[in-house]
């Protein structure tokens, strides 16, 4: 795709380049913020707000400045050689950061910060009842999204899994596409299919806990958040570039599958749900793989470098 090909050649600014015009704006918007809010240090979330972070401290080495890579392959682009700290999700990313040529010591395999919820114990119990609207308890929960926006790629997916609707109980996140939604549920109404089809929710804590699958496409976010709530996950349709690379992990840690074609989303799921062995060892490798207490370690790294 464009968007794989701009993400593989991204890896320097070239003079005249797409990313060259990204950095040099996004320092002029970085130099009105910090003028404007007197900020004492600077945490880049994304490689690309990175990449404006290293320019802005070649200008201003006094500047604490640290870098949360959000995704589990970093991208050269997001590990500028000045920065204080760099924080990344496991120690695959952390010998990557240290071959580009940043220290060790600044470099902490931390896991990526999610919200501190996902560490705590939850009763699915509540959410099956309460927002999938279950009473057999034994029947399983597969959860469903598809990114932000929805869209033609999830229905796909998810007109393939209600015809095996009768094994698990579908709970779909549309995300911020009503019409995408409303589709779904008429699909699933005209054959006569039970499934729960939500827009944002504050609940996927929740929904997690209460499922026994993950069908999604795979964000660094969301698939940490899967790690932290032992969730198998079956990844479709990476986007070349970094969800690639996020699902290359996950599958690394045995804590998913990745698949190509959409037909084989329901040969994955229904392996992983028909057989508690091959489930088990999913679950086990997720409890491996997960870093406990990423977001709190992450800012307390970044606290203890305010001057």
């Amino acid at each position: 795709t464009a968007y794989g090909r701009l993400y593989q050649s991204s890896g320097t600014a070239q003079p005249g380049s797409y990313v060259n015009y990204i950095r040099t704006a996004g320092l002029r918007t970085l130099e009105r913020l910090v003028s404007s809010t007197g900020a004492q240090a600077l945490v880049a979330p994304h490689f690309y707000g990175a990449g404006v972070l290293g320019a802005y401290k070649e200008q201003n080495p006094e500047m604490f400045s640290a870098v949360v890579l959000t995704d589990y392959v970093p991208h050269p682009i997001g590990v500028p050689l000045n920065l204080d700290l760099y924080i990344v999700a496991d120690d695959a990313a952390a010998e990557v950061v240290a071959k580009l040529g940043v220290p060790e010591e600044r470099i902490h395999p931390t896991g990526i910060p999610i919200d501190p919820i996902f560490e705590e114990p939850v009763d699915p119990g509540p959410a099956r009842k309460e927002i999938l609207n279950l009473d057999d308890d034994d029947l399983p929960v597969v959860l469903v999204m598809g990114g932000g926006l929805g869209g033609g790629e999830l229905e796909e997916v998810v007109s393939l899994l209600l015809g095996a609707s009768e094994a698990m109980h579908l709970a779909v996140l549309c995300g911020s596409n009503e019409r995408s939604r409303t589709r779904l549920e008429s699909l699933a109404e005209r054959g006569g299919h039970e499934a729960t089809f939500l827009a944002f929710t504050n609940r996927v804590r929740e929904l997690m806990a209460a499922g026994s699958v993950l069908v999604t496409k795979p964000g660094g976010m969301s698939c940490t958040e899967a790690l932290a709530s032992r969730l198998p996950q079956v990844l479709y349709h990476p986007i070349p570039g970094q969800e690639e690379d996020n699902a290359a992990a996950i599958v690394r840690y045995g804590a998913g599958v990745m698949v190509r074609e959409t037909p084989q989303i329901l040969g994955q799921t229904l392996k992983i749900l028909t057989s508690a062995d091959h489930r088990r060892t999913m679950v086990e490798a997720a409890n491996a793989a997960h870093r406990p207490h990423s977001a709190r370690s992450a800012a307390s790294l970044i606290l203890a470098g305010l001057p």
